[in-house]
Parts: structure tokens; sequence; C-alpha cells
């Protein structure tokens, strides 16, 4: 029971503060606590099974772990452009695909995320020196989950006063972040000619402004589609109450999403042509109707 708190304690405060703890607050404001729970238990189990494994059976293999950091910070900057990149056409169908989805998502974050860190090199370290080192690893795990645990409900708390898109860009930021500081605790900044420092640097920024870039492509899509759909109920209409209601769901449309208060009139084409912004192939599709 001694080893068991030992290492419970240690990889608890060791973990506190740390980036498993923001990667959970971060997955937190995007999927339920369950999800989220599942993915942490999963990602960590093997992680850490791995070292425990690794420990025991081939302790020399991982001495140096330079090799899965620098891939660990590359793959965290691959999730960072991926959580940056928002698919506002498919924000309907979230819950639906989330229903597997996230689980794989958060298990493989944390799994990779902890490749070679402090806390995977501490159980691998406390299973060598232990008699029992199934032990060890039921206690990093559970140490794990529960600052996890912690992270996941400020996360749940903060997700209910940000936006959805600002909590994306936040975990993307994150992502980014921690992918920049595995690589740059792996190589030898001095030894690296500074012209391959500022080449990764504008690749990095270009891959970002590109998401960026089309986020705003899909978010305008979304927006004109939004306005094509009330266009036709306008024109399939039955009564002038429904009309009405319609027209005043196109105005607030226009406002809302496209920043312009124009009144809508009955003439499509009319209204269409006055606001700015429109996606170029909902456009032609809306002049047909």
């Amino acid at each position: 029971m001694r080893e068991f708190l030992e290492a419970f304690i240690m990889v608890f405060i060791g973990e506190m503060g740390d980036k498993s703890q923001f990667l959970a607050l971060a997955f937190a404001t995007a999927y339920p606590m369950r999800t989220v729970l599942s993915g942490v238990s999963i990602g960590i189990a093997l992680n850490h099974g791995l070292a425990i494994i690794a420990a025991v059976l081939i302790a020399g293999v991982f001495k140096n772990v330079d090799f899965l950091q620098l891939i660990a910070g590359y793959l965290f900057l691959f999730f960072g452009l991926s959580a940056l990149s928002i698919d506002y056409e498919e924000e309907e169908d979230e819950v639906v695909r989330s229903k597997f989805g996230p689980v794989v998502t958060v298990a493989v974050a944390f799994f990779v995320g902890e490749l070679g860190d402090k806390t995977q090199l501490m159980a691998m370290t406390l299973a060598m020196q232990s008699e029992r080192p199934a032990l060890i690893f039921c206690a990093t795990v559970s140490s794990m989950i529960l600052v996890s645990c912690i992270g996941i409900l400020v996360g749940k708390y903060v997700g209910k006063k940000i936006p959805k898109v600002a909590i994306s860009y936040l975990a993307g930021c994150l992502f980014l972040f921690f992918g920049i500081a595995k690589i740059y605790g792996v190589v030898d900044i001095e030894q690296i000619a500074p012209v391959r420092i500022i080449l990764f640097a504008l690749l990095l920024a270009i891959a970002v402004l590109f998401v960026l870039v089309r986020n705003q492509k899909r978010l305008k899509k979304r927006n004109s589609r939004y306005l094509y759909e009330a266009y036709k109920r306008v024109k399939n209409c039955s009564t002038p109450e429904e009309e009405a209601e319609i027209k005043r769901e196109i105005e607030r449309i226009t406002g809302e999403y496209f920043g312009e208060k124009i009144p809508f009139v009955g003439n499509i084409i009319k209204h269409v042509e006055q606001i700015h912004g429109i996606d170029p192939e909902i456009y032609d599709d809306i002049k047909k109707l």
C-alpha cells in the first residue's frame, strides 16, 4: 500500500497544472465528461502500460526518449491544426458523430502527449524499483485520472461561459504550444541553423493561416446556406402569417450572420444583391429560386 500511495502522490503532484490537465480541460469544453474520462483512461492506461512493460521486459529500449518526444511534438502540432479547423457544416451532426470519434481522439492525444513525458518515465522508474509493477500501474493511472477529473470539472464550468469557436481555438493553441514545447525540449537550438528555425516557424504560421482562412470560407458557406434555406421557405409558405415569420427570420439571419440590417420586402434577388459576403456557389443557387 505504501508503494501505491507514494506513486499516486508523486504523479499527482507532478501533473497538477501540467499539460495533461489542460488537455483534459480543453477536451471537456467540447465533449461530455464521460467521453473525456473514457478517452483519458484508455490513453493513460495504454501509455503507462507500455511504460511498465518496458520497465519489466525491455527497460533499456526507452532510455533515450528524444525520438519519442520529437514524434509526439509533431503529432501535437497536427492535433493543434485539427482543433483550429472548424467544420461549420457539420455542427448539426456533431452529437451523432461524436459517439465514438471523440473517445479515440482523446485517447490518442493523451497517449501521444505522455510519450517520453516525465510521468511515463516516473512510472517506468518506479516499476523497475518495485516488486509489484502492477500496483505501480494502478497508482499512476488512477492518479492521472484524478488530475484529469479536476481539469474536466474546471473545463465544464468554463465551457458554459465561452463560445464554442473560442473553445476550439483555445484547444488548438494549447496543442500547438505543447507541440512546440516538446520539439524545443528535444532539439539543440544552438546546433540548428537559424534559417531552419525561421523556415519551421514560417511553415507553421502558413499552416495556421491556411486553416483560419478555410474556417472563414466554411463560415461564409454555412451562413449563406442558412439564408438560402430561409429564401426557399418564403417561396413555399402558405399563409400570410407564415410568410411574415419567415421574413423576420431572413432579416434576423442577415443581421446576425452578415452584419447588415436590410429589410426584406418580398423580392429575393433584390434582397440578396444588397448583402455582402454571400458564398458564390450559394449565391448562384439563390438566384435560381
